[in-house]
């Protein structure tokens, strides 16, 4: 056990922790100190980068081809259900349930094989860049937010202070900005798509 930790200790502090920390390093320039240089405020780096966010997700999106994905197996399900409807034609009632069960099985495997590929695809779109951004985010802006701000780990105070609200951090303005970013997007693409067809 102690080979494995070492092993993993190695990986951690050898190359995955420098990995991130240049990533790190890296964004910082681009993005926080770019914007900074342009005069952006706090709030104004997080919507861009929530944006961005977004934007890179859809372009994952078309390099994973997921919309080709999707579109092949409809096709190929419609397929299937065709070919499962001409069983009804046999006459031999055996043979016909003998074929509609073993129609059934292979299109129950490959729903849920469609089903396991699409929820990963989704993760690894969405969910993955969302929370890796989130991460860099909270360790890089807050620590330049917080001394600003009345010591308080907000991008801006809210003075009615709803639902208890003190002010909005920068978890929840990127959060916000990120599923309404999303929305839009989607609703571009289907209005895209729709002219395209």
């Amino acid at each position: 056990m102690q080979t494995v930790n070492t092993i993993l200790d190695a990986l951690y502090y050898g190359m995955l922790q420098p990995l991130f920390l240049g990533l790190k390093s890296l964004l910082d320039r681009i993005f926080l100190d770019g914007l900074s240089a342009l005069s952006v405020s706090r709030s104004g780096q997080v919507v861009f980068v929530a944006v961005c966010t977004v934007l890179f997700a859809f372009c994952l999106r078309w390099w994973l081809r997921v919309d080709a994905r999707e579109k092949e197996f409809r096709n190929k399900f419609a397929s299937q259900k065709g070919e499962r409807d001409t069983i009804a034609l046999l006459q031999d009632p055996k043979s016909r349930d003998a074929l509609y069960t073993s129609a059934d099985q292979s299109i129950d495997e490959d729903f849920n094989t469609y089903l396991a590929q699409h929820y990963f695809r989704y993760v690894l779109i969405y969910l993955l860049p969302l929370f890796l951004v989130m991460a860099w985010l909270n360790s890089s802006l807050d620590e330049r937010v917080l001394p600003v701000v009345s010591g308080k780990p907000y991008l801006f105070l809210l003075p009615s202070q709803p639902f208890g609200m003190q002010g909005v951090s920068v978890t929840l303005l990127f959060l916000v900005t990120y599923i309404l970013s999303l929305a839009v997007g989607f609703q571009l693409k289907k209005r895209l798509f729709k002219k395209v067809k």
